[in-house]
C-alpha cells in the first residue's frame, strides 16, 4: 500500500480518505481524513484543557501555565488593540481559532509518508493528516466567523445594515428618480463585499497550507530518490523548510484570528450619524 503510494508520485498524496455517496457528484462525499484528524484536535485541545484548568495555582506561574498565561494575553491584548466594544465571545473565540488553526499546521512538519503509511497498515490507500489543507475546514471556519458578523450586523445595528445594503455605494450620489435603478446595483455590490470576507479567510488558509505540503512531498521524494546526495541535501532543505514552514503556520493561525477579530470588530461599530 506504501509502495502504490510512492509510485504514483506527489499526486498520489494529493488525495483524500473519502466516503462517496455519489460519484458523479463531487458535493457528496465526505472527507473522512479531515473530519478524523479534526475531531482527534479539538479532543487534544479540551482534554488538555480539562488536565490544565485542575492544575492551575495561583501566585507566579510555572512551566506549563506560564506558557499558557502567555498564550492568553497575547490574545487578550490583541483583542483590546483591534475590538471597539466589550464582548465576553470574543478573546474566547480568538484564542480558540488561533490555537485550533496552530495545531492543525504544526502537523505538516511531520515526515510526509509518516502518517499515509501507517494508515495504510490499516488498508487505507489515502491519507492526508493536515485537516488545513483540505479547502473544507478553513471554508466551514470562514463561513462560521461570517455567520457571526452578520448575527451581530442584525443584532446590533439591523436598519443600518439593511440601509448599508441598499443605498451605498452609489445611491446618494445619484438623483432621487434614478434611486430605485441603483439599488440592486448597490445590493450586488455589497453582497460581493460580504461574501468576500469568508473567501478571504478559507482560501488564504488552504493556500498556504496546500502549497506547504506540496513542498514537503518534493522535499520528501528527494530524499527518496536522490541518492546519497539528494538524501544529504534533502534532509537540510527539508530541516530549513519545516522550521520555515512551522513560522508561516503560526503565522496564518494569527492572521486567520485577526482577520476574524476586525470582521467582528466591524459588525459591533457604533452607527455614525
Amino acid at each position: 500500500m506504501a509502495q502504490q503510494g510512492h509510485e504514483g508520485g506527489i499526486a498520489g498524496h494529493l488525495h483524500y480518505w473519502t466516503l462517496q455517496f455519489d460519484q458523479h457528484n463531487p458535493f457528496m462525499q465526505i472527507h473522512l481524513d479531515t473530519m478524523l484528524m479534526t475531531i482527534a484536535i479539538a479532543t487534544v485541545m479540551v482534554l488538555f484543557s480539562k488536565w490544565l484548568g485542575a492544575r492551575l495555582t495561583s501566585g507566579a506561574p510555572t512551566g506549563t501555565q506560564n506558557f499558557i498565561e502567555s498564550i492568553i494575553d497575547f490574545v487578550n491584548q490583541t483583542v483590546k488593540d483591534n475590538f471597539p466594544t466589550n464582548n465576553p465571545l470574543i478573546a474566547p473565540l480568538a484564542l480558540t481559532i488561533f490555537v485550533f488553526i496552530f495545531l492543525c499546521n504544526t502537523l505538516d512538519i511531520l515526515p510526509s509518508f509518516l502518517i499515509g503509511n501507517i494508515a495504510g497498515l490499516f488498508g487505507i490507500e489515502h491519507f492526508r493528516p493536515v485537516p488545513t489543507n483540505d479547502l473544507n475546514l478553513p471554508a466551514a471556519m470562514g463561513i462560521s466567523v461570517f455567520i457571526l458578523v452578520l448575527y451581530y450586523e442584525f443584532k446590533l445595528k439591523p436598519l443600518h445594515f439593511c440601509k448599508e445594503l441598499l443605498f451605498e455605494p452609489f445611491t446618494n450620489l445619484v438623483p432621487t428618480p434614478l434611486k430605485p435603478i441603483i439599488m440592486p446595483i448597490n445590493l450586488i455590490l455589497k453582497l460581493v463585499e460580504e461574501l468576500a470576507k469568508p473567501l478571504s479567510l478559507a482560501f488564504r488558509l488552504f493556500g498556504n497550507m496546500f502549497a506547504g505540503e506540496v513542498i514537503f512531498l518534493l522535499i520528501s521524494f528527494l530524499l527518496l530518490s536522490g541518492g546519497i546526495v539528494g538524501m544529504v541535501s534533502g534532509f537540510f532543505v527539508g530541516l530549513a523548510w519545516s522550521i520555515f514552514h512551522l513560522f508561516i503556520g503560526l503565522l496564518q493561525a494569527f492572521i486567520f484570528m485577526i482577520l476574524s477579530i476586525v470582521y467582528l470588530s466591524i459588525a459591533h461599530q457604533p452607527v455614525e450619524h
